[in-house]
C-alpha cells in the first residue's frame, strides 16, 4: 500500500535550518514519508536533519530540481561533469538520511530548453551520466528516480514511456521512474494508464493536482489512480507537491504557481493528507 506524505516545497524552495520546524509539522500533520526537496545540495543542513527526522516515524525520499549550470546533456563538458558533481552531492546526502530514492529533475538542467526535439546525441550524454550516477549511487543502496515533467519545463523527458525508454538504454536496475500527477495531466493521454505501464518501474510519485493545488483541489482522477497503483501493487510513496502560500513572490519564477490555495502550508499539507488518506481507503478496503 502507498504512503502518504508530504514534500517540503510546502515551506521552502531552498531548505535551510531555519526550515527544520516543517519535519516536527509533517509529523503532527499525520504525514507517513517526508519529501526534502534538496535544491542546495551544498548547503544543506544534513547533520540537523537527520537529527530532527530520526525523531519520527517517517520514510525519507530526496527530490531535486537540478540548475540550469548543472546539465548532463549539455553540449558544454564542464556543465555534464558539474551534473554528476551536484547528483554526487546529493545521494551523498540521501545516504546519510539514510533516503532510498532520489527522484525530481536528477538528469537535466532544470529549465534547459534547446526549443526542439531531444537529440541522439543529449541522449547518449544522459546516458552516460546516469550511468555514472548509478553506480555511485549503488554504495547506499539508493534508487534513481527520474521524473517525467512538463514539456514547458523540458524537452528531454515528458512522458513515462520516455522514462521507460531511457532506463532501458542505461542498463542499470537502480534507475527507475518518478512520476508527478501534475506533470502527467498535461502530458500523457491516460493518466491511470501510464501508471500501469511503468509497473515495477515506479519508485516514487508526487500527488498533486491539475491546477498544481493540494490534492482535491481540481480534476486528476484520485480513484483511478490508487486503482493503477494497487494493481501494480505499489509499496513507495506518494507526497504532496506544492508550495507555500505565505511566499508565492518567491516561487513563482520557479513554479509558475501564482494562485494563492490556502492561507498556510499546514492548512494545504493537512486538507491533502485526508483527502488522499480517503481516497486510500475508499480504494484498498473496497
Amino acid at each position: 500500500m502507498i504512503k502518504l506524505g508530504v514534500n517540503t516545497w510546502l515551506w521552502a524552495n531552498k531548505f535551510e535550518t531555519r526550515h527544520l520546524f516543517c519535519i516536527d509539522k509533517a509529523a503532527e500533520l499525520g504525514a507517513e514519508a517526508i519529501d526534502f526537496s534538496v535544491n542546495d545540495p551544498f548547503h544543506f543542513p544534513v547533520k540537523e536533519v537527520k537529527e530532527r527526522v530520526k525523531q519520527y516515524d517517517m520514510e525519507v525520499i530526496v527530490t531535486t530540481a537540478m540548475p540550469a549550470d548543472c546539465n548532463a546533456i549539455s553540449p558544454d563538458p564542464a556543465e555534464r561533469e558539474a551534473a554528476l558533481i551536484y547528483m554526487k552531492r546529493l545521494l551523498d546526502i540521501a545516504g546519510e538520511l539514510d533516503a532510498k530514492i532520489v527522484g525530481g529533475v536528477n538528469y537535466v538542467g532544470s529549465g534547459y530548453h534547446t526549443g526542439k526535439p531531444r537529440t541522439q546525441e543529449e541522449v547518449e550524454r544522459d546516458v552516460e551520466y546516469l550511468r555514472k550516477a548509478s553506480e555511485y549511487a549503488e554504495q547506499y543502496g539508493i534508487t534513481i528516480a527520474l521524473e517525467a515533467v512538463k514539456r514547458f519545463e523540458t524537452h528531454f523527458l515528458n512522458t513515462a514511456a520516455q522514462a521507460l525508454d531511457l532506463i532501458k538504454l542505461t542498463e542499470k536496475s537502480n534507475i527507475k521512474v518518478h512520476l508527478d500527477t501534475f506533470h502527467m495531466n498535461i502530458e500523457e493521454a491516460d493518466i491511470p494508464g501510464a501508471i500501469e505501464l511503468c509497473g515495477d518501474k515506479l519508485a516514487y510519485m508526487h500527488l498533486v493536482d491539475s491546477n498544481r493545488g493540494t490534492p482535491g483541489m481540481g480534476h486528476i482522477p484520485w480513484v483511478e489512480v490508487f486503482q493503477a497503483l494497487k494493481k501494480i501493487g505499489y509499496e513507495g510513496c506518494g507526497c504532496i507537491e506544492t508550495f507555500n502560500p505565505q511566499t508565492l513572490d518567491e516561487t513563482a519564477p520557479l513554479t509558475y504557481l501564482t494562485r494563492k490555495f490556502a492561507d498556510t502550508p499546514e492548512e494545504l499539507a493537512e486538507r491533502g493528507l485526508r483527502f488522499l488518506k480517503a481516497v486510500r481507503t475508499m480504494v484498498y478496503d473496497a
